[in-house]
C-alpha cells in the first residue's frame, strides 16, 4: 500500500496487521456488503448505497472500524442489525 492508501484507510490497515480481516463483496442473499471483524468480534457491517463508489464504502467502513475500536459502538446495517459473525464449523467430514 502507498502512504496515501495508509493514511487514507489506516484503521483499515491497522485491522488487517492485527490480524482482523475485511470482507467485500457477496454475503448470501445480499450483494455490496462491507464487513470488518477480528474473528471472533464484528466491527461493521454495511451494505453498499445505491449508487455508492467503492471508495465511498470503504471510506464508511473505515470509520465504522475507528469508531468500534474506540468506542465500543458496532454499526450493523444487514438483516435489521441482527447480522453476526458465526464460529466456524468444527465438525468432521465423512
Amino acid at each position: 500500500m502507498s502512504d496515501e492508501t495508509e493514511r487514507k484507510w489506516m484503521h483499515i490497515d491497522t485491522l488487517m496487521k492485527a490480524g482482523g480481516q475485511i470482507t467485500l463483496g457477496r454475503v448470501a442473499p445480499l450483494d455490496g456488503v462491507a464487513l470488518a471483524g477480528n474473528g471472533k468480534d464484528l466491527y461493521a457491517a454495511l451494505r453498499r448505497r445505491p449508487d455508492e463508489s467503492i471508495e465511498a464504502l470503504l471510506q464508511r467502513l473505515d470509520q465504522a472500524i475507528d469508531v468500534a475500536q474506540r468506542s465500543g459502538t458496532h454499526i450493523n446495517e444487514i438483516n435489521n442489525g441482527r447480522y453476526v459473525l458465526k464460529a466456524p464449523s468444527t465438525r468432521k467430514r465423512r
